[in-house]
């Protein structure tokens, strides 16, 4: 949206006390994320009495999913768009400002209308691309970018909203996901981190099996891009999980060594109920396969789902700290309307999902600092992203400088970061070697070699 805008001569702002027009992308899919937006929204709206805006925009999920709601609900808002609606961005807000929509009142006093631009999602619905003219403005720290290769989801879990908000799932062509990986790379970014809401089934047509996808070809090719930059896939499908997809992560050079795989469960009935693939013999034989690849890896688990008693808790709990996972994310089971879990009876109370989830997480913690111990007096290269903050009485002290980053173990913004000590200068989004000289719980020190 950033780069639409820039590109129609808009200038941009990340002082929102000084904007005219703010913009707010939601997020819909889970109840925290809903309750964050419309308190974001909400102090947005402040900026119309102490600062100077005069049009507030909501887009994104939470205005395709409830785009009814917000303009009864929240008359702060002045327009609403959609997910399948951002190219035409620009061309709103350029229709606000000449026709003097300004989200307050006419001169007869009279509030204007709320501009709506929402489309239903189909198969046939594009996929929103960043077009080779189109200058994309990198918001989030560091030498990574994300880069979407497909949008919407054909998997229908029982408590997932995203194909009602996304769409069916529509894959993008290779060569436009390779042309922006290109241009990012040109802009200085060292490393892509490939996104969907299912990575696996990147270009796989409905009823192509397993062996379709195209995300190990995709992974390849970005790995040979002028620049040599690293190149991860995060949330892969554990069905279409490949032997073609593990030698891919194994033996690319440059493509990272790192399986992020969401499982959500273990235990039979509450994966059936999921709408979810497997059980815990065939889940197990994936991941020794993947880790005999000695890939690392990652996943995340669902608790307090409906049906999941103790027991089936306790077999979630028992596999997670067997198996022993590199990274392991989890969170609280949230109904989510319009979801076939919404209404499913067996639901277990907030506070036991919260004490199940607090449980698992303490558990990871301290699988995660074995982990993280086995890798103490090893060498890897590190992706130097930042100077660590606090770091100016080391300096002072000749103890050198405390940088952070991280190998191509390593997610950026899901998983720990490596701090580096270091006496001679290190490049900022440059490669170092470095010593592992200490495990923390997720965390890792080491110096520059």
């Amino acid at each position: 949206m950033l780069g639409l805008l820039r590109r129609a001569g808009h200038p941009i702002t990340a002082d929102p006390a000084s904007a005219e027009i703010l913009i707010v992308n939601t997020c819909g899919f889970i109840g925290k994320a809903k309750e964050e937006a419309v308190n974001t929204l909400l102090d947005a709206a402040r900026y119309k009495t102490d600062g100077v805006c005069r049009t507030l925009i909501a887009a994104g999920c939470l205005v395709q999913r409830y785009a009814d709601a917000l303009r009864e609900e929240m008359p702060e808002i002045d327009v609403l768009i959609g997910v399948t609606e951002y190219p035409r961005l620009a061309e709103i807000i350029d229709g606000i400002r000449a026709s003097r929509l300004n989200g307050v009142v006419t001169p007869d006093g009279v509030r204007v209308p709320v501009v709506t631009a929402v489309s239903p999602v189909t198969v046939n619905t594009p996929v929103f691309e960043c077009a080779p003219d189109t200058p994309r403005v990198i918001t989030q720290a560091g030498a990574f970018a994300y880069v979407r290769i497909a949008d919407g989801c054909d998997n229908r879990c029982a408590y997932c909203a995203i194909p009602s908000i996304r769409g069916p799932y529509r894959s993008r062509l290779i060569e436009s996901v390779l042309d922006e990986s290109a241009r990012r790379v040109e802009d200085g970014v060292r490393e892509l981190v490939f996104i969907s809401q299912d990575t696996t089934r990147f270009g796989m047509k409905p009823g192509d099996s397993a062996a379709r996808s195209r995300l190990p070809l995709l992974l390849r090719r970005a790995a040979r891009l002028p620049g040599e930059p690293w190149v991860r896939a995060m949330y892969c499908h554990p069905v279409r999980v490949t032997d073609d997809l593990l030698d891919t992560l194994a033996n690319t050079p440059g493509v990272c060594p790192y399986l992020d795989v969401p499982l959500q469960h273990v235990d039979c009935d509450v994966l059936r109920r999921m709408n979810r693939w497997g059980d815990p013999d065939s889940i197990l034989r994936l991941l020794e396969k993947a880790r005999g690849y000695g890939l690392t890896l990652r996943t995340t688990f669902l608790v307090g789902f409906p049906g999941e008693d103790d027991a089936a808790f306790r077999r979630l709990y028992d596999f997670a700290e067997s198996f022993g996972f590199d990274r392991m994310g989890a969170f609280a089971f949230s109904p989510e309307e319009g979801t076939p879990a919404f209404d499913m009876p067996d639901t277990p109370p907030e506070s036991v999902a919260a004490e199940r989830l607090d449980a698992l997480m303490r558990m990871q913690r301290s699988v995660s600092l074995a982990r993280n111990k086995s890798r103490e007096g090893g060498e890897t290269d590190v992706l130097i992203e930042r100077i660590a903050p606090h770091n100016a009485s080391r300096a002072d002290k000749g103890l050198g400088v405390l940088y952070e980053g991280r190998s191509q173990w390593e997610a950026p913004e899901s998983d720990g970061v490596i701090k580096v000590r270091s006496v001679k200068p290190l490049v900022l989004g440059g490669i170092a070697r470095v010593r592992i000289t200490r495990a923390r719980h997720y965390d890792l020190e080491g110096e520059s070699i």
